[in-house]
């Protein structure tokens, strides 16, 4: 039996670009799969090593041993080989043509590994580490060994043929065990009882009605605060009044800041707060065209110190800041 045939089936919507009602597929469920245990090889009495040979693939293998080249699957699952043109191994003629198209030269270095080095008929070193070609093997007695003895090259070639020599070794099932293994993975692959199934197991997710309306990517809600500063300044007769407003988007309160510059009839030493933008050695305090020789020690108009609005005593005549 072929490896697809035992897969559960499901139904795949086609989308829903339009409005008429949704439409099903009924595929393959190609997300069931399974992997095999990683102590296979202790269980001697129903698998045996093997070393792959030129010409020999998953299906004449499986022919060979269960008498069905569509059990292939088997093979492949045992040894957890997923992808067999990156896992299986390169016939001798393919490695060579891999090599001289992956590489500029195929005997040029790949890099270099250590000699075995014994020391009192002890390993010290083991064989074949991957190290860089200025290694030197130093013993415990404090003597070093030489370069050729320490370490040495391997080929471009030599690296891929070991690595392809790997691939070679894999496990096949005897006959007692293949139909326990079919078993099983029909068992496992089988979905359980759930509301979604049909009178023939296969499996529909019904799709909702709310999905038409939503983006594929989901909807995202987000808040921003956004800061505002205004500044207004409003000629007066007596220098300017700067008032300042502050305002917090989501906040429901402002503070107004209103700063005024009463001149005085006499100058000062110390600068006023706010001085005026032509300073007066004797500034008056109206800007009538005739001086007055005496300055009022209240100069009219002036704002009420008691209003309860801004540029009071200005009445109508006045401009306000906002």
């Amino acid at each position: 039996m072929a490896y697809f045939d035992q897969l559960p089936n499901v139904y795949v919507s086609e989308g829903i670009t339009s409005s008429e009602n949704y439409k099903y597929r009924l595929v393959k469920n190609l997300f069931r799969r399974t992997i095999a245990r990683d102590d296979l090889d202790k269980y001697t009495t129903f698998f045996e090593n093997y070393s792959i040979r030129d010409g020999d693939t998953p299906a004449s293998l499986a022919n060979a041993i269960c008498g069905d080249s569509f059990k292939d699957w088997i093979i492949l699952t045992i040894n957890n080989i997923t992808d067999f043109y990156s896992q299986w191994p390169m016939t001798t003629d393919r490695l060579q043509q891999f090599v001289e198209e992956k590489y500029d030269s195929i005997d040029g270095l790949h890099h270099w590994e250590t000699n075995e080095i014994l020391y009192n008929g002890i390993v010290f070193i083991k064989e074949g580490i991957e190290v860089n070609e200025t290694f030197r093997a130093v013993l415990p007695d404090g003597s070093t060994k030489t370069k050729v003895e320490s370490i040495y090259p391997v080929s471009n070639y030599e690296y891929e043929e070991y690595h392809n020599e790997l691939k070679r070794q894999i496990l096949l099932p005897n006959s007692q065990i293949i139909d326990l293994i079919v078993e099983e993975f029909e068992d496992i692959v089988e979905y359980q009882p759930n509301r979604e199934l049909d009178n023939s197991n296969n499996k529909k997710t019904t799709l909702s009605i709310a999905q038409r309306f939503l983006d594929r990517k989901g909807i995202i809600y987000g808040s921003t605060s956004r800061a505002a500063t205004n500044t207004v300044v409003t000629q007066f007769d007596y220098g300017s009044t700067t008032a300042a407003t502050s305002a917090t988007a989501g906040v429901a309160s402002s503070i107004t800041v209103t700063t005024s510059t009463t001149p005085s009839p006499t100058p000062s030493p110390t600068p006023s707060p706010t001085p005026s933008p032509t300073p007066s050695p004797t500034p008056s305090p109206t800007p009538s065209p005739t001086p007055s020789p005496t300055p009022s020690p209240t100069p009219s108009p002036s704002p009420s110190p008691g209003g309860g609005s801004y540029g009071g005593g200005y009445g109508g005549g006045g401009h306000r800041g906002h």
